[in-house]
C-alpha cells in the first residue's frame, strides 16, 4: 500500500520569515493578490510545498523546482509540477485553512471548503448531476469537495463542468462514478478531516490501495 501525505495548516501558522524560500515567480504571483489574506493563503501553500518536497527528497527547500506553467496559456498559475522528483502535489485553501497533498503514487487532487450558509438549491444547478441530491449543507459540501478533488487530480480544474462529474452520495463510500469523456475514471477517493466546519476530499488517479496520513501543517513550519 502506497502513501499520500496531507498537511493542514491555518493562516495563523504563517511566518514572513519563510518567504525567503520562495522563487521570484512565487513572490510575483503573491504580490498580485489584493487582499492580504489571499496573499497569505497562496504563500503558505507554496512554502508548505517546498518544505514537504525538501524533506522527502533531501533537497534544500529553496532549491526545489516547482513548475506551475499552465498548459493552456503558459502562464505560471497551473497546478504545481515537481520535475525530476517522481512526486505529485496538490494545494488547496478555503477561509482559514490551507492544505497540501504529496505522493509518489499518481496525480493527486486535494480540496477543502468551509461549510458556510449558502443557497444549496441555487448552487446545486452548477455542481450536482441530475441524479444527485443534497438535502443539507454537509451533503452539498461533501459532493462539492469530492468533485473538486477529482478535477484537480485530472488537471482539468475549472475547465471541467462539475455537473458532468459524478461521484457517490454523501452516505456512501467516496468514489468516482463517471467523468466526462472518460467514463469510469480509475481513481481512489477519500474524505478528509480538515477541521471543524470544513469539508475535504482527496482523489488519486490510481487503482492501487493508498494510505492517507493527515498531519498538522505547523509541523512542517517548525
Amino acid at each position: 500500500m502506497t502513501r499520500v501525505d496531507v498537511w493542514w495548516a491555518r493562516l495563523a501558522d504563517y511566518s514572513p520569515g519563510f518567504d525567503r524560500l520562495l522563487s521570484t515567480v512565487e513572490v510575483t504571483r503573491a504580490a498580485r493578490q489584493r487582499r492580504p489574506e489571499d496573499r497569505v493563503r497562496q504563500v503558505l501553500g507554496a512554502i508548505m510545498l517546498r518544505l514537504a518536497v525538501g524533506a522527502e527528497t533531501g533537497r534544500p527547500p529553496d532549491e526545489v523546482v516547482v513548475d506551475r506553467t499552465c498548459p493552456g496559456c503558459a502562464q505560471p498559475h497551473g497546478r504545481p509540477m515537481l520535475p525530476g522528483t517522481g512526486l505529485h502535489a496538490s494545494i488547496t485553501h478555503s477561509a482559514d485553512v490551507v492544505g497540501l497533498a504529496l505522493t509518489r503514487v499518481a496525480p493527486v487532487g486535494l480540496d477543502v471548503e468551509r461549510i458556510s450558509e449558502i443557497d444549496v438549491a441555487s448552487l446545486s444547478r452548477s455542481v450536482l448531476h441530475g441524479s444527485e441530491r443534497a438535502p443539507d449543507l454537509p451533503s452539498f459540501f461533501t459532493y462539492w469537495t469530492r468533485k473538486e478533488s477529482v478535477t484537480k487530480a485530472t488537471g482539468d480544474g475549472l475547465r471541467a463542468l462539475l455537473t458532468g462529474v459524478r461521484v457517490s452520495g454523501p452516505d456512501e463510500p467516496p468514489a468516482v462514478v463517471a467523468y466526462p469523456d472518460r467514463g469510469r475514471l480509475p481513481a481512489v477517493m477519500v474524505d478528509l478531516h480538515p477541521g471543524e466546519g470544513y469539508a475535504g476530499a482527496l482523489t488519486v488517479l490510481t487503482t492501487e490501495p493508498v494510505r492517507v496520513e493527515e498531519r498538522l501543517g505547523v509541523l512542517l513550519l517548525q
